[in-house]
């Protein structure tokens, strides 16, 4: 006993004082649209189609980036001929509605070598993170008090999402610091946490804890594969679709929201 007391004091504390401003050594990719020429390039290489590629009208053309599919491959980073997409450092992308998460951009297209040159970017108006942070905050201090407990729900995941929230609660990061408890029961909790796409197997038993969980509910979703079903909620027999999209057309979730983390390697 003595030597525990005594390592615990050499070893001091080493929990994160300040885990939300660590800066992760990965992020999203972005696309330099002034440097892009919609070659399809980028497009093609991404394998969950976040980046789509479409004519919307002669001698025009657009280049959307979601972030609510990018799972974070860098296939496009490798992939574009100009080198207009780079890795950022950013992994703060919570939005209120999936839309808010893209970004379009406009090109005129020469027809006779196919190259287009940039015109304008198209993004979605919606509050911002620390916006969304301080409305969000608000409703659950005004309704819920200043403690929240989370039920997490794996629809299908495969469990990096998992590993990720578990992480939170360890010594180092330690989330129970900020009042944010994860429980056993729907019935015990404010928030549901939906990761994965919803599997067949999972569809009944989502719609249950739903409908056990008490008024008002906030439900979040989880990583790519709950926004958008990633590389498995689309192609697949076994999946009824992105975890957002069954939410918001099955269950009537009041708010759909995806949160990513900065501290670790994917998104909670």
């Amino acid at each position: 006993m003595l030597r525990t007391i005594v390592k615990s004091l050499r070893t001091g504390v080493l929990t994160e004082a300040h885990p939300f401003e660590t800066q992760p050594s990965f992020g999203f990719p972005v696309i330099d649209f002034s440097r892009c020429v919609a070659c399809d390039e980028c497009a093609r290489s991404c394998p969950t189609g976040a980046i789509q590629t479409a004519a919307s009208g002669p001698g025009r053309k657009t280049v959307t980036l979601s972030y609510a599919a990018c799972i974070q491959c860098r296939e496009c980073v490798s992939g574009c001929p100009e080198q207009a997409v780079g890795v950022s450092h950013d992994v703060e992308v919570a939005a209120y509605t999936r839309q808010q998460l893209a970004r379009t951009a406009s090109f005129d297209v020469d027809a006779a070598t196919g190259r287009g040159t940039f015109v304008h970017v198209d993004a979605h108006t919606g509050p911002g993170l620390h916006e969304s942070a301080d409305r969000l905050r608000e409703r659950i201090r005004g309704r819920l008090g200043r403690s929240l407990h989370v039920r997490q729900v794996d629809a299908g995941s495969c469990n990096g999402r998992e590993l990720e929230i578990a992480a939170t609660t360890n010594p180092l990061y330690d989330l129970e610091r900020f009042g944010v408890h994860l429980v056993a029961s729907p019935r015990h909790a404010d928030v549901l946490l939906v990761t994965g796409p919803v599997t067949r197997n999972m569809e009944i038993a989502l719609r249950r804890t739903y409908d056990a969980a008490p008024e008002p509910r906030i439900v979040v979703a989880v990583g790519a594969c709950g926004c958008s079903g990633g590389l498995f909620g689309e192609a697949t027999y076994a999946a009824v679709g992105a975890s957002i999209v069954f939410c918001q057309s099955t269950c009537t979730f009041p708010a759909v929201r995806r949160v990513r983390r900065r501290f670790s390697t994917a998104c909670w």
